[in-house]
C-alpha cells in the first residue's frame, strides 16, 4: 500500500513540475520568446507524461491488489478515489493550458 501512496505523491510532484513549466511556458508566449515557450511547453508535456505512466502503474497495481485482496481497506480505496480525482481535474487543467 505504501507503493500506492508513493504513486500518488510522485504523481503530484510530476502534475505541479507540468503546470510550473507551462505557466512559465505562457509568460516567454506573452513576452515573445517563442523559443522559451516552445521548450517549457516540451517541458510541461514531459512531465504530463510521466504523471499519466505514474497513473497508470497505480491503477495496475491497485487491480492487482484487489485479485488478491478482494475487500482492501474503505478508507485506503477513498484516499485513491480522492487522489484520482485531483489528478483527472489538474491534468484537464494543464492540457488547456497546454493547448493555448
Amino acid at each position: 500500500m505504501t507503493k500506492i501512496k508513493k504513486y500518488v505523491e510522485d504523481m503530484a510532484e510530476e502534475l505541479d513540475g507540468a503546470k510550473h513549466y507551462m505557466e512559465t511556458a505562457l509568460e516567454y508566449k506573452a513576452a515573445g520568446n517563442s523559443d522559451r515557450y516552445t521548450r517549457y511547453k516540451e517541458m510541461s508535456v514531459q512531465e504530463l507524461g510521466h504523471a499519466l505512466s505514474l497513473h497508470d502503474f497505480a491503477v495496475q497495481d491497485i487491480e492487482k491488489l484487489k485479485s488478491v485482496y478482494p475487500e482492501i481497506p474503505s478508507d485506503m480505496m477513498d484516499k485513491w478515489q480522492k487522489a484520482h480525482v485531483n489528478y483527472v481535474e489538474k491534468a484537464a487543467w494543464i492540457k488547456q493550458m497546454q493547448a493555448m
